[in-house]
């Protein structure tokens, strides 16, 4: 796979580790959740990731049918420290080395007035007022909106042009899957055949940003495991 992502094409299975559990497969998350919504954002240490992680969670009860994902640009062991199984509502993929960043070909901008929309400035605003320190020269990856069916096919793709353009909170999230016509709407009888995801009782808020979550060794070190769960040729 060279190049941006579009729909039609095709994800590797892969490992993966989050915060709170190592060697994960890739293809379990499919089969449990699809159609899977992924969003990819910088490490989880940046306010506006931060942000979102917490609208998501907030919102999750919005999302009635498919899945949902976040991938940040973070070490899982140094994010074991504060978020545990049961801190987040949904999956949080740790790749701080940007394996899948590198794949799909996310964007990077140095520049904060080519990366930040209104939205972001107005987040990392209020986030220096409590104590945020930016790091200097930080290199931003644009966000990237994927869906994926249960066998990895990319059934919708958004290259994010700030970092506050992705879905904003899960009930945009359930929008789209329903205007895509990938779940069904309020008003129909789900597929018994469909995957559903069934939220937590409750939403529990992301711990607030602390100077550990500021460093810059944060966000780019780990390892994902791409091409340690390969397609096979029974898979497909």
């Amino acid at each position: 796979m060279a190049g941006r992502v579009a729909a039609g094409d095709k994800l590797p299975f892969f490992l993966y580790d989050t915060p709170y559990s190592a060697q994960n497969r890739f293809r379990d998350l499919l089969a449990q959740s699809a159609p899977l919504v992924m969003v990819f954002m910088n490490n989880f240490g940046h306010p506006v990731t931060r942000t979102f992680a917490e609208r998501y969670a907030s919102t999750f009860d919005g999302l009635r049918s498919g899945g949902f994902a976040m991938v940040v640009r973070s070490r899982a062991d140094k994010l074991s420290h504060s978020i545990g199984p049961d801190t987040l509502p949904f999956p949080l993929l740790c790749d701080a080395d940007g394996v899948l960043y590198d794949l799909l070909d996310i964007p990077q901008r140095s520049g904060t007035l080519t990366a930040y929309s209104l939205e972001a400035w107005k987040i990392l605003r209020e986030a220096k007022r409590n104590g945020y320190k930016p790091p200097k020269n930080n290199v931003l990856d644009m966000p990237l909106t994927l869906i994926l069916d249960v066998d990895g096919t990319v059934l919708f793709a958004h290259y994010g042009s700030s970092l506050t353009d992705l879905p904003e909170d899960c009930d945009a999230i359930q929008a789209l899957l329903e205007e895509l016509e990938l779940v069904p709407g309020d008003d129909e009888e789900p597929d018994e055949d469909v995957p559903i995801y069934t939220p937590a009782d409750e939403s529990p808020r992301i711990p607030g940003l602390t100077d550990a979550d500021n460093t810059e060794d944060f966000d780019r070190t780990g390892v994902l495991r791409l091409f340690e769960d390969a397609y096979t040729d029974e898979d497909q």
